[in-house]
């Protein structure tokens, strides 16, 4: 070989060397960007699942505190009446009235 030759060699190789090297980032890229929209589905696939689930929990927070129903669990569950029934009787007494039943419990005690 002349010596003229050399350096076209070291640049020819040089590129090569330069070209193999952008070729297997090239594919290193691709590969990682493939990679984040799989997982970037993935999370939108999640983010559709959440999102789905809190408007269940939602509606069914809505359904149970409905006052119609929290009414009909006290009145199965707890046996509680509701004030405003007509069925509750009401003593109303005005104060001499007490102040006299008081003196006569009073009166009976001694």
């Amino acid at each position: 070989m002349k010596k003229s030759f050399k350096p076209l060699i070291v640049v020819i190789s040089s590129l090569l060397v330069l070209i193999t090297i952008l070729l297997l980032i090239s594919q290193g890229l691709r590969l990682k960007y493939e990679e984040l929209q799989r997982e970037l589905a993935q999370l939108e696939k999640q983010i559709k699942t959440e999102k789905i689930q809190m408007t269940n929990l939602s509606a069914n927070y809505q359904m149970l505190t409905a006052e119609d129903v929290i009414k009909q669990y006290a009145l199965d569950e707890l046996a509680l009446v509701s004030a405003d029934t007509d069925s509750i009787d009401k003593i109303i007494l005005n104060r001499e009235d007490l102040v006299k039943l008081t003196e006569s419990l009073e009166d009976s005690h001694e």
